[in-house]
């Protein structure tokens, strides 16, 4: 089974500029818990609701640049890579999400946990 069968094409992206109390509205507004951090349109990062909550309740926190606090190496995997072998190894390096590369045609995406839990289910 390959991951682009279950991954969100063209994610909510949001700009590496953007506060962090601006990206806690966004993945409210769209019910996500992570969102690939794009900087002139190229990705940078990926942020996440768990990076966000280190630093909301610190005071000015909110005020905060995603870019400052997100993941500045996410982990990117081809479309065609195995179900099992992508959430093996968002297990392995305790992370949340994948980044899919866009290949032949088709679009970008991402993969996260709640997503290998619909697989697993």
């Amino acid at each position: 089974m390959k991951i682009q069968k279950y991954m969100t094409e063209l994610p909510h992206t949001i700009g590496h500029d953007i506060t962090v109390t601006k990206a806690r509205n966004m993945m409210k507004d769209h019910a996500c818990h992570h969102l690939p951090v794009l900087d002139g349109g190229h990705l940078v990062g990926v942020i996440s609701n768990r990076d966000l909550a280190l630093v909301e309740n610190v005071r000015g926190g909110g005020e905060t640049p995603v870019e400052e606090i997100m993941t500045d190496e996410p982990v990117i995997v081809d479309p065609d890579t195995d179900v099992n072998e992508a959430i093996k190894m968002m297990m392995e390096k305790r992370i949340g999400s994948l980044i899919i590369r866009a290949k032949e045609g088709k679009h970008w995406g991402i993969f996260t946990y709640t997503d290998a839990l619909k697989v697993l289910s």
